[in-house]
């Protein structure tokens, strides 16, 4: 088995950490719907969803799935940047789409 080149992992990497996060606002702008709230841009909004049973009983498998979004959207994105970064920072080329 061949592992792919670290510019290939990264690009990965971000990619799908992206997709988990757009998963992560799709599934909040729905429990907010639901909730009847208005959101803000402020950051304690989007981190409520940590918090066991901050949006009732009824919309706690949302909550729960919503939580497992961002947290698995986070390390993704964040592996794949880390990788970059170490790429940018060693001098290595990063090829995008070769």
């Amino acid at each position: 088995m061949e592992i792919p080149p670290p510019d290939t992992l990264a690009t990965v990497g971000v990619a799908v950490g992206a997709l988990f996060m757009l998963r992560y606002f799709l599934i909040m702008r729905r429990i907010w719907k639901a909730v009847g709230y208005r959101p803000s841009f402020q950051f304690g909004d989007y981190f409520q969803v940590l918090r066991a049973r901050s949006y009732g009983a009824e919309l706690e498998p949302e909550r729960r799935y919503a939580a497992r979004q961002l947290i698995f959207g986070g390390v993704f994105l964040i592996g794949g940047l880390l990788l970059f970064g170490w790429l940018l920072a060693t001098g290595m080329a990063v090829r995008v789409g070769v």
